[in-house]
């Protein structure tokens, strides 16, 4: 999945510098293999947007409670960045294109 989302989706993506720990829209796609062949087919696109979602979708917005990064280092849900100084994670935005194919997001996560 990392291989699909990171360097297709997120420009916070440096092929260099490895992240272990991933964003949240990476873990929580992680945990969702189901997802991954929808994902594969999704065209990378590094425009930023949410494929049309808003920001405040109620399930982008559960993704991102989730995530690690969020509460230091996440300039999309900090609302003291001007929006149009930020993007999302690859992560999330391909969430968000996932639900704009229409698919079900509230796939429960696969047990380890």
């Amino acid at each position: 999945m990392r291989a699909i989302i990171c360097p297709g989706f997120c420009r916070y993506y440096k092929p260099d510098k490895p992240d272990p720990e991933g964003c949240g829209g990476l873990n929580w796609l992680v945990a969702r293999p189901g997802l991954a062949q929808a994902a594969e087919h999704i065209p990378p696109d590094h425009a930023g947007h949410l494929y049309g979602q808003p920001p405040d979708h109620p399930a982008l917005l559960a993704i991102c409670a989730q995530c690690a990064f969020r509460v230091d280092g996440c300039d999309f849900r900090d609302p003291s960045v001007p929006r149009q100084e930020c993007e999302p994670c690859g992560g999330l935005r391909v969430a968000a294109a996932l639900l704009a194919q229409g698919l079900d997001l509230d796939q429960p996560p696969e047990k380890p």
